[in-house]
């Protein structure tokens, strides 16, 4: 339960054998490589690949578009069946064995040009539809818009006129006699209109037309407006006809979508292995790589490379150096520890050089969620419920420790539900070792002794670290005067209010004060004037004032019982209300017990979730965690389709 144990290693071979020792090493997996800089040695270059890697690029994205274009023809099952039937697994070799006897190209071709002339049928509808729209106002017109514009003594103006001013426009336009407005159709908002003038009356009409503002209008047609609608629906239809031949043709494709994400894969990891070929570092006919490994594997990489490149290779192996930042790091956790190794990740990987603080943490982590939930029956169903996901769905190792985490927490809740004697609040009577709603000096009590212990253990893991890094005094210094002296407050305020024993009260004063007098002595030690160090010192002691805002914060424990436990009292003192009212108020009653308790139960988990995240990185981490860590990359690419699997 900690972190793996690292060694670093410089490989040198010959470059005529780097894509079989990138096929090898990838298949490896264990392999974290450095990024080599050639800043000093001029005999020596970077390797690049940026063609093979531009090709992969353009190659990756074709084959996800195909696999988005498929997925949408793709017939979706339920949830349920998916989830139950969960992703395949496969290992590097079955994918690379698949994807090369695979015709990527000609498939994709296929694919593209028939969505590429669905498109272009679609953006044709949509000017058709377009022309539709500008004709639809003229439909009416019997004549043919030729015939029309060609009246040989009169001038014909099509157009619109907002609708607003249509009956004074033309009221002011028929006062001449040469002058005929022939209104087709309106809108809400504008007027469908033709003038018929003479063509002495043009200028007066031109004046009449600007004042109420006339626009004109071009007929996309020379023909019936009726007659051009009927042939442009029945382009559509043609259209919308051809459309669906082409989605059946792509539908018959969606049997290879499989395929299609297994090309995908396959290069990826062969991006992956060129990506990485551009840390080495070459002369001209030697590779020179350098990266991590586990400890433990240390032979089988030996053993992989004697096999691979026989005796043409040379390789040093040492291991990794505490200090250094480049190192990078991976966990390694029981099954109970390993789902809450996301709640690490999600603050910051740690480094090497640190403890890993997920088995610290995940225990105290477990008691609160628990206690804040604190429910028998909330416990109860999410245990069932992730019991259920495990047994029956098949999930990548991801999603099943999420699954198993808030297992683990059921199972708190459960615990706790108990020891509250909660079950759905107050909807089956239990007795209980603790009542939140009644014992609130114990529930307080509680909750501060959780915290002290939570914080007093934090402080512990930082002597801890302070005296394997072989500085005992600092240990002494950060931690031994800040324990006497908090602690030393904590007895003299115990001891005052039960009125204890003098003794124990001014043995406690005489601890906290030697322990705030170490403070003011050492917590400026790093300053070079005894002035600047007398004067970080006292501020440091200043820093005591937090630990009590520190230890307030664990009676959120305290307080999220109470409110999880009363929102559910309340809905059972309505519920059993509606029972009183016959079949109808059963019923209902019924409704708004499954609705409130998983709606309060929803929200129960989320503040424990939430809320137990910060006890531990407030509270705990700043206490002796700093995190910043590399997290050590897989020579395998993580896949977006299927479980990858060692050979």
């Amino acid at each position: 339960m900690a972190i793996v144990r690292m060694s670093k290693f410089s490989l040198f071979s010959f470059d005529s054998d780097r894509q079989n020792l990138l096929n090898v090493l990838q298949k490896f997996k264990y392999i974290h490589f450095n990024t080599l800089a050639s800043d000093d040695e001029s005999f020596l270059t970077k390797i690049e690949a940026k063609e093979e890697l531009l090709s992969l690029d353009e190659s990756m994205s074709a084959c996800k578009w195909s696999i988005d274009l498929l997925s949408g023809f793709l017939e979706r099952s339920g949830t349920f069946e998916e989830l139950k039937a969960g992703v395949k697994t496969f290992n590097l070799k079955e994918i690379e064995n698949r994807a090369t006897a695979y015709n990527f190209k000609d498939n994709y071709k296929y694919i593209y040009e028939l969505v590429e002339k669905r498109n272009s049928l679609e953006q044709e509808n949509t000017n058709l539809k377009t022309t539709i729209n500008d004709l639809k106002p003229w439909e009416s017109l019997k004549l043919n818009i030729r015939e029309i514009l060609e009246f040989e003594n009169t001038d014909v103006s099509i157009g619109t006129v907002p609708k607003k001013y249509i009956n004074e426009f033309i009221e002011e336009a028929e006062l001449s006699e040469l002058v005929h407005i022939e209104q087709v159709s309106k809108n809400s908002s504008f007027s469908y209109i033709i003038c018929f003038y003479d063509k002495s009356s043009k200028d007066e009409l031109s004046k009449i037309m600007h004042k109420y503002g006339f626009s004109r209008v071009e007929i996309k047609t020379d023909g019936n407006v009726s007659d051009a609608i009927s042939k442009l629906e029945n382009t559509i239809s043609e259209n919308n006809n051809k459309i669906l031949e082409i989605e059946k043709k792509v539908l018959l494709k969606v049997d290879l979508l499989e395929d299609f994400k297994i090309y995908y894969e396959y290069l990826k990891n062969k991006r992956l292995k060129f990506a990485s070929s551009e840390k080495f570092l070459k002369t001209e006919n030697v590779d020179i790589i350098e990266g991590y490994l586990p400890t433990n594997r240390e032979k089988e990489l030996i053993s992989l490379l004697d096999d691979t490149l026989g005796k043409n290779y040379y390789i040093e192996i040492e291991k990794a150096s505490e200090d250094d930042p480049k190192v990078p790091v991976q966990l390694e956790n029981n099954n109970f520890v390993e789902p809450f190794e996301s709640l690490t990740t999600m603050y910051s990987i740690p480094r090497y050089n640190e403890i890993d603080p997920t088995p610290l943490f995940a225990p105290f982590y477990f008691i609160f969620a628990g206690i804040m939930v604190g429910d028998l029956g909330y416990g109860l169903l999410l245990f069932l419920a992730t019991f259920f996901a495990l047994k029956f769905f098949n999930l990548d190792k991801v999603k099943r420790n999420s699954i198993k985490f808030f297992m683990y927490i059921s199972i708190s809740t459960m615990l706790w539900g108990i020891v509250f004697g909660s079950f759905f609040g107050d909807a089956i009577p239990m007795k209980s070792l603790l009542n939140p709603s009644e014992d609130y000096v114990a529930m307080i009590l509680m909750s501060l002794i959780f915290g002290g212990i939570h914080i007093f253990f934090a402080l512990g893991i930082k002597a801890y670290m302070n005296i394997r890094d072989k500085k005992p005094l600092d240990a002494l210094y950060d931690v031994g005067f800040w324990y006497m002296a908090v602690m030393g407050a904590i007895v003299c305020i115990v001891a005052n209010v039960l009125k204890l024993k003098s003794g124990i009260f001014n043995a406690a004063m005489i601890i906290m004060v030697l322990g705030m007098i170490g403070i003011v002595l050492t917590g400026g030690r790093t300053e070079k004037t005894i002035g600047a160090k007398l004067g970080w010192g006292i501020y440091a002691l200043y820093g005591i004032t937090s630990y009590f805002g520190d230890f307030v914060s664990y009676l959120r424990l305290m307080a999220l019982s109470l409110a999880g436990s009363f929102i559910a009292i309340a809905v059972n003192i309505i519920v059993r209300m509606l029972f009183q009212n016959g079949i109808l108020g059963i019923i209902f009653g019924a409704l708004i017990f499954l609705m409130f308790q998983l709606f309060n139960m929803f929200l129960a988990f989320l503040s424990a979730y939430v809320h137990s995240a910060r006890l531990t990185y407030v509270e705990m981490f700043n206490k002796f965690y700093e995190g910043g860590g590399v997290p050590f990359k897989n020579m395998v690419a993580e896949s977006n389709y299927f479980n990858i699997e060692e050979e």
